[in-house]
């Protein structure tokens, strides 16, 4: 009998290799998110540390330095905002990512299963012509058998 072949299992192969490429993407997304989130952390900690620096001085010298500091902690927290919309938009990329993973997940064990099923059908087909085949063969010997008895009483009793 011939080989299994499953008339879908090209799609299953283009659903997998979306799928591996999918969770590359959302692996990549999960990374710039580890990363902003780093830089976020080391910028406020700079600024946390700055004040901390700042609060220690005695107020002559502390002053002059603070108003200098005060114009940096504006334009850093402006970029942090920065920082924070940017992280934003990719957390909401990799949401959406992992939605569109959990899709494809969805299809591709879909698509297995149906291959599944379809394989066991075609292995049922199977056991059906080969139990066929076996009684075919059973039964031609058989007749076989009974022939060659029924000619040897014929000769014994002639």
């Amino acid at each position: 009998m011939k080989r299994f072949s499953w008339s879908l299992q090209r799609y299953l192969d283009v659903v997998n290799q979306r799928e591996t490429a999918l969770r590359a993407e959302v692996l990549a997304a999960a990374q710039k998110v580890s990363v902003v989130r780093e830089k976020i952390k080391r910028r406020q900690a700079a600024l946390d540390a700055t004040l901390r620096g700042l609060s220690a001085e005695p107020v002559e010298s502390r002053l002059p330095r603070q108003q200098i500091a005060a114009d940096c902690f504006g334009a850093e927290r402006r970029a942090m905002r920065s920082l924070g919309k940017e992280l934003a938009q990719i957390e909401a990329l990799h949401k959406e990512l992992l939605a569109r993973l959990k899709d494809i997940r969805a299809r591709r064990k879909t698509l297995e299963k149906l291959r599944e099923e379809s394989h066991t059908e075609y292995l049922r087909q199977v056991a059906v012509v080969e139990q066929k085949q076996h009684d075919e063969i059973s039964q031609m010997a058989f007749v076989r058998n009974s022939a060659g008895k029924q000619m040897d009483c014929r000769s014994m009793t002639a």
